[in-house]
């Protein structure tokens, strides 16, 4: 009980950007660092940066190029089965959302609450209508929004118990938003109680481990996304002394997704910092956070990141393998 509620702000989310490519390097989707959940995050947010909000056709065309759509090579790496599938219906001219079950939407929305970090309304909004394109599952949504408002709570110190009811005010309204029959979503009675499951965790808040985190969340061996974002959130609600400490425990809930989601969430609470393991590009993720928050809010001056991706695969071979095993 004499946890801190607050610790202090450090650079106002600066350093989510960083954490979420370190969460997701943790995670192990591909062996030889982050994969295509933080080269979709830099997509989104070179957008919000010089464009300070989406453009959803702009966000499908960058996502292709990226894939190959100008006869290049696709440079998206270690993809989930859903964010693949999706990819590929989109080359054929029909980017449909997939109505199954994901943790994809809380990779892919965790930077935004660093742009909307002080408007929650616009938050859910946007990471609603980002998801859409990909997802027509409520409940994957949903967690979507709680990861985006997760990480806009930490831009501000926000930690512990008051970080969990905070979260859990801000995906009240998305509930009723993903219940509006004009979105035609699936499995929308499994968002219903929401709220009150993310201000249970407040009784389980002093659990560390995964294991015990998935336990307090539910007694199935079948995880749903949400019991997964439940269970990581959990973890990293926690203002620790060593904060990669979390994320390692997230990744064994929800791989990749988790860790980025978490480590995004942490960075933002912790700012710009050295992560206890390598992963290419750091420095560029540091300034992506920096503009987020601060700008200048331009990308004319930062890497084209087609090229960054495309460098990077060159030089560790194109199955990851490399000649020495190393990123450069």
């Amino acid at each position: 009980m004499s946890d801190a509620l607050f610790s202090l702000v450090s650079g106002e989310g600066d350093g989510a950007m960083l954490g979420l490519a370190a969460g997701d390097t943790a995670g192990g989707a591909w062996k030889l660092g982050y994969s295509a959940i933080t080269e979709q995050a830099t997509l989104i947010a070179y957008e919000l940066i010089g464009n300070g909000r989406l453009d959803l056709d702009r966000v499908v065309e960058v996502l292709r190029e990226m894939d190959g759509s100008k006869d290049e090579e696709p440079v998206f790496r270690s993809e989930t089965p859903q964010f693949r599938a999706w990819l590929n219906r989109a080359s054929g001219g029909t980017p449909s959302p997939d109505d199954g079950p994901t943790l994809d939407p809380i990779g892919r929305s965790a930077i935004l609450g660093v742009t909307y970090r002080r408007d929650p309304k616009s938050l859910v909004t946007e990471i609603i209508k980002l998801n859409r394109l990909f997802h027509s599952d409520a409940e994957s949504i949903m967690c979507g929004v709680i990861a985006g408002a997760a990480v806009a709570a930490s831009c501000f110190g926000q930690a512990g118990r008051d970080l969990l009811k905070g979260i859990a005010e801000a995906a009240a309204p998305a509930v009723e938003q993903l219940a509006d029959s004009s979105l035609a979503l699936v499995n929308v009675g499994r968002i219903s109680g929401v709220t009150s499951r993310i201000e249970d965790l407040i009784s389980g808040y002093g659990v560390k481990s995964a294991s015990d985190a998935v336990a307090f969340v539910s007694d199935s061996d079948d995880l749903s996304p949400l019991d997964r974002t439940l269970a990581s959130l959990l973890l990293g609600a926690h203002s620790v002394e060593k904060p990669h400490e979390p994320v390692a425990e997230a990744v064994k809930i929800g791989g990749s997704n988790s860790g980025a989601a978490i480590g995004a969430m942490i960075g933002a609470r912790t700012g710009i910092r050295a992560w206890p393991w390598a992963f290419a590009n750091d420095t560029w993720f540091a300034e992506i956070g920096r503009r987020l928050v601060r700008g200048p809010y331009e990308v004319i001056d930062l890497p084209i990141p087609y090229a960054v991706e495309q460098h990077l695969i060159s030089d560790v071979g194109g199955d990851g393998s490399g000649d020495d095993g190393e990123i450069t």
